[in-house]
């Protein structure tokens, strides 16, 4: 191998990742990856996003801004739990829970409601274990509901569609107190990255239904 070719093998690496991109460490959504360093909007290169207690949940890779190739999402004891790959679009792998296989949704098409079970119920890309952390770390207890002493779960109610984004959150049995409010203001925080419920091999509208406990201490 020529002078020359080692020179370029050695120096074009440095210089893409060690000129061109700033490494960014998110305290707020516990998230560390690399901009560039023109234009700070642009994600390149590694990401990984950190439980509200600093384990890792996710991590993956961003090419111009966009989520490319394998992402991997972990349990909190560093289990994997799902892949997906973003450069063709495929489900790789989902740790799922038995009683998924026979649980019963609500497939939504205009007012109709039919309850079956799916092929695949829909999935979130961050994983499962984001979500707790995400619950964990922004919920507030509401004041009116700890001054009266009040407490319980409440279950949010949402939809999400063909193209994995989420609408219509409502609470099933509302609780009051402003705990109803505060469980959805929370699960609307969550990034709006779903894969659709399937039935047979077609995605359809599904009704989630996600439990925020409220418990004093």
């Amino acid at each position: 191998m020529s002078k020359s070719i080692l020179f370029l093998l050695i120096v074009i690496p440095t210089f893409l990742f060690g000129q061109d991109v700033k490494k960014v460490k998110d305290k707020k959504n516990n998230e560390i990856f690399y901009v560039s360093k023109w234009d700070q909007t642009v994600k390149y290169g590694v990401y990984k996003r950190f439980s509200y207690n600093n384990k890792l949940l996710v991590k993956g890779f961003y090419q111009k801004g966009v989520k490319d190739g394998i992402w991997e999402c972990y349990d909190f004891n560093g289990q994997l739990t799902l892949k997906y790959n973003y450069t063709n679009n495929k489900l790789v792998f989902h740790k799922s829970d038995d009683s998924d296989k026979n649980k019963k949704y609500s497939i939504v098409n205009g007012s109709t409601r039919l309850d079956t079970t799916l092929s695949r119920p829909p999935i979130f890309l961050g994983g499962d274990h984001l979500i707790l952390s995400e619950l964990v770390k922004n919920l507030r207890y509401p004041s009116m509901a700890a001054e009266s002493g009040k407490s319980g779960v409440v279950y949010v109610v949402f939809t999400v569609d063909k193209l994995g984004k989420t609408s219509n959150h409502h609470v099933k049995s509302p609780l009051g107190f402003g705990m109803d409010e505060e469980a959805i203001r929370v699960l609307k925080l969550l990034p709006d990255d779903w894969l659709p419920g399937l039935l047979g091999e077609q995605p359809v509208d599904v009704e989630v239904v996600y439990p925020v406990n409220f418990k004093l201490h």
